[in-house]
């Protein structure tokens, strides 16, 4: 390839290079004198490198120490990184590399890393976002893997609740096996669940999960199968149901009160009634100024019962009303 071609093709590039002999520029491409600036061109070497890095007051003196440090003992620096603004004001990452080539001269080559740096960036919030949704929330996640046959094998990620709420440290957790948090009376509902994801990308249910100290937690499993990297594995994530099942068995006991309320109001009516007829019957074997008053008492009683019957007929309606929309 021609001299004049290598020329053209150094600077279509949007790095920097820059060629020195000693304090003389031998050689600089386009791009290295766009963000060198205008006026640089009768400057030495080691001129022009410290008016680049120091402009602007970017770039740490640790580091313009360092690549001046470069130029004078000609010892290679690679892979340093740099923030650079050029004269019109933009900036871009660098990574400058210093090394001796032919003919004892220097090559000065910036590469030009912003988007690379961008997308460091980038992923890094994503990273960060992840660890959020991961460990922020009020749920246990569990990831593990599964057979071919749709058995767990091996946790391969755990949040901090999940550790947290089964009492081991993350190492602890990730060393142990998927059914070593199951109680041995719930694995083979378990194992029928799991294998339900050969077949399904989600699955809802209820279980327990063994603590370390052997106690169990109450839990609803959300299960997702997916593929990562190459292999099916399980997001489990629990919630702790405990208050919910506490709520629930308050919920029914209220219901038994209330069922066993009404059976002794329907009971206890028939109970005062038959002795009210007998009472009544008595009154007319005595005096007749004493049979109308127990009469009259009667009456009232029966009222009463009467307003009892109607409280039970409405308790009927409300325990009827409560069964239908309790969910």
């Amino acid at each position: 390839m021609k001299r004049t071609h290598l020329l053209s093709f150094a600077d279509a590039l949007e790095d920097g290079i820059l060629i020195s002999d000693g304090n003389t520029i031998a050689y600089a491409n386009d791009t290295f004198r766009r963000l060198a600036g205008e006026g640089s061109d009768g400057s030495g070497t080691g001129e022009m490198i410290r008016s680049l890095l120091t402009k602007n007051g970017i770039v740490d003196q640790a580091v313009i120490a360092e690549v001046m440090d470069a130029l004078t003992s000609k010892i290679p620096l690679k892979g340093k990184e740099l923030m650079l603004q050029s004269p019109s004001g933009e900036r871009h990452w660098y990574e400058l590399s210093v090394r001796e080539v032919e003919g004892g001269r220097t090559l000065w080559f910036f590469r030009q890393i912003t988007r690379w740096k961008q997308a460091e960036a980038r992923l890094r919030e994503s990273g960060e976002q992840y660890r959020l949704l991961f460990h922020g929330g009020n749920d246990g996640i569990l990831v593990y893997t599964i057979s071919r046959t749709g058995e767990p094998e091996a946790f391969i990620e755990v949040n901090d609740i999940a550790c947290e709420r089964l009492g081991y440290s993350r190492d602890e957790l990730l060393f142990r096996s998927p059914l070593d948090i199951v109680p041995p009376g719930r694995v083979g509902k378990i194992l029928r669940e799991v294998k339900k994801l050969l077949v399904s990308d989600q699955i809802l249910f209820e279980t327990e999960q063994a603590r370390s100290d052997g106690s169990l937690c109450p839990v609803e499993i959300n299960a997702h199968g997916m593929m990562l990297g190459g292999r099916r594995v399980i997001v489990s994530i629990s919630r702790d149901i405990t208050e919910r099942r506490r709520n629930l068995e308050i919920k029914q006991a209220a219901y038994r009160q209330i069922e066993e309320n009404i059976e002794q109001f329907a009971v206890l009516g028939d109970h005062i009634r038959n002795p009210l007829t007998v009472i009544l019957g008595y009154a007319g074997c005595g005096d007749e100024a004493i049979a109308e008053e127990i009469r009259l008492q009667v009456e009232i009683i029966r009222g009463y019962l009467d307003q009892l019957d109607r409280g039970w007929i409405e308790s009927e309606k409300v325990r009827s009303f409560l069964r239908r929309h309790d969910r």
